[in-house]
């Protein structure tokens, strides 16, 4: 773009085309993301055998466990390798978060409904906001897979050049809304859970009782784009489009997409789609709404102590038994109760749980057969839902708490996917049938078939992942490298902050050499997640940072993907664009975006907001 008045040096041109050449070099030597889980996989296997029976001590919340890395090239390991190889793939909780949802948004696609709905909202929006709508609706698009990259890029360009304006900006905004801000949405969408399945996997590295919420980012995402949206407006008026006025527009006219209306069958089509997707959501809140609603978790117990402290969760079925066991384990005796169970008892230095596995409780001061004969014994709901057993004299008011929405075992927060797939499937099939694009049923079945066709590469990818997480926790591994770095961590004495700023970093730079953000996610997660959980950093957190590394540098890196097709609709306006042509255009993006990211994050963080559903900033040890 340099020889059509691009107002840059000559000798910056130069050292940025050898740095991006670098980086494309550099990149293309890689191995397929596949086969890099296959090497990691190979590497586990190696490091187990070198490192078996090291021994290492893994602080919990109920004490300290010692761990011992296991050998993965014995006998046994290699045979439960393979004899389970089947289930530990299918088992991959990733695998069908993305299959399901894509099947609901595969229909919505074929039958146009989300095409019609993206040109509606822009086709009304006035020309000063033009920008900001655009780079709205490229982050909605989220929701659609890739419909951003193959619709919306493309259409910026056409909007932005119909409205006399450079068309390049309008392509360099939707790539910024699409791709930049790939982790900002006001909409779920399958990312969500994708990315929790992979967080909680390595959250019980360290913890096999921590549950991670599908929307446990939802509030952080969902703010953070009105961020990318300010910042990406302030961008495109002021910063890129200025300098795009003195590059010629060469294209062919021919050769130039063009916005077509909408026809009257695809309005109408619309407005039905919409009119049953509102309805589809109104009867979901109709029946999430009553407190006795299915869909909400079962009513628990809160019981506050005389020391203030409170412990909430559900009546255990099986109390008597547990009581029984708890009186054994009074008079001295064996104890059956449940593996991880908690004990709450009245000591000289005040009321603590202890976890009943540990054998100084049988002699503890004050445990007496009697505390245990009438205890309460409930399933904790926040403290990694062991069971608990609580002394009657311990108990100042209690209180019976209705069924929450929002709780991780709520019926609702368990049906995420499924609540994806349904509100595109239906929309998705009354605007096929009413505006004409499906003639029956098999039209239906047809966007289904043709999402899943695309599913193929990342079938084989999920494979190999599947196979090295599996063995990577199995060996404990894992654990010990979190431990470690824990311990490196804590002895720098580096501020969280500063470690959190470390992880977006890094997330950043892999991502300009890793394209894919579920195979980055797998490959990183299960050292960091329970890395950070040893420092009381909560993997929420974790998983935040993870997801603004990982979008700011999607727009420089010519890995990526889409990034040859949107060099392509470049083109079709100014025929010289290049690869280091359309960086030099996001590069400002992607520099202002990580920083302004960066920190909205950590104040974020500082004022306390929620990061979204049942997510906290901390984790207790």
């Amino acid at each position: 773009m340099a020889d059509n008045g691009t107002p840059a040096s000559g000798g910056n041109v130069k050292l940025t085309d050898r740095f991006l050449n670098f980086i494309e070099k550099a990149g293309n030597k890689l191995p397929d993301p596949a086969l890099l889980f296959v090497f990691a996989l190979v590497a586990t296997w190696i490091l187990s055998k070198v490192l078996a029976g090291t021994e290492f001590s893994v602080p919990t919340r109920t004490g300290v466990s010692v761990q011992t890395i296991k050998d993965q090239l014995t006998g046994t390991s290699l045979a439960g390798f393979l004899s389970h190889m089947v289930e530990t793939f299918t088992g991959f909780h990733p695998l069908g978060v993305v299959l399901v949802a894509l099947l609901g948004v595969g229909v919505a696609e074929e039958a146009g409904f989300i095409n019609a709905g993206i040109k509606k909202m822009l086709s009304f929006t006035p020309a000063k906001l033009l920008t900001p709508m655009l780079i709205l609706v490229a982050i909605v698009s989220h929701t659609a897979a890739d419909a951003g990259y193959v619709l919306v890029i493309p259409l910026g360009g056409v909007l932005f050049y119909a409205a006399g304006r450079h068309p390049i900006a309008g392509i360099a905004a939707a790539f910024a809304g699409v791709s930049g801000g790939f982790s900002a949405n006001f909409v779920p969408s399958g990312i969500d859970p994708l990315l929790q399945g992979i967080t909680q996997a390595a959250a019980n590295v360290i913890d096999p009782t921590v549950q991670v919420n599908p929307l446990c980012n939802w509030l952080f995402t969902s703010l953070s784009s009105i961020l990318i949206i300010g910042i990406g407006w302030f961008l495109t008026d002021r910063v890129i489009e200025p300098r795009l006025k003195k590059v010629e527009i060469d294209g062919d006219p021919e050769d130039m997409p063009k916005m077509e209306e909408l026809t009257p069958q695809e309005s109408k089509g619309l407005t039905w789609g919409t009119i049953s997707l509102v309805a589809g959501v109104a009867v979901l809140f109709a029946f999430a709404w009553p407190s006795d609603s299915v869909l909400r978790s079962s009513p628990s117990m809160k019981f506050v102590l005389q020391d203030g402290s409170s412990y909430e969760g559900t009546m255990v079925k099986d109390a008597e038994a547990v009581r029984a066991s708890a009186v054994q384990l009074a008079l001295g005796n064996d104890s059956t109760l449940p593996s991880g169970a908690l004990l709450v008892l009245d000591t000289p230095g005040g009321v603590r749980t202890f976890d009943l596995s540990s054998s100084s409780i049988t002699t503890h001061e004050g445990f007496q057969a009697s505390d245990a004969q009438d205890a309460v014994v409930l399933k904790e709901s926040r403290r990694g839902g062991g069971t608990v057993v609580i002394p009657q004299r311990l108990v100042e008011t209690s209180e019976v708490l209705q069924g929450s929405i929002t709780a991780f075992s709520a019926p609702i927060m368990q049906m995420i996917v499924p609540l994806i797939f349904l509100l595109f499937l239906i929309p998705g099939v009354v605007h096929g049938y009413v505006s004409g694009t499906f003639k029956s049923h098999r039209d239906v079945i047809k966007g289904m078939s043709k999402a899943m066709s695309t599913m193929g590469y990342y079938l084989v990818m999920a494979f190999f992942a599947a196979l090295f997480i599996d063995a990577f926790g199995k060996s404990n591994i894992g654990a010990w490298l979190a431990v470690s770095g824990a311990d490196a961590i804590r002895s720098a004495g580096l501020p969280s902050s500063v470690t959190i700023v470390g992880i977006i970093i890094l997330c950043a730079s892999v991502n300009l050499l890793v394209g894919s953000a579920s195979a980055k996610w797998a490959l990183i997660a299960p050292i960091f997640v329970p890395m950070l959980m040893q420092l009381g950093l909560s993997p929420e957190l974790t998983q935040a940072a993870y997801r603004v590394g990982d979008s700011t540098t999607n727009i420089i890196t010519p890995l990526m993907p889409y990034f040859p097709l949107v060099v392509a609709f470049c083109q079709r306006y100014v025929k010289g664009t290049g690869i280091g042509t359309l960086i030099s255009v996001m590069l400002p993006y992607s520099i202002v975006f990580f920083v302004t990211w960066t920190i909205f994050l950590l104040v974020y963080w500082a004022l306390g907001i929620p990061l979204g559903l049942q997510a906290g900033y901390e984790y207790a040890l």
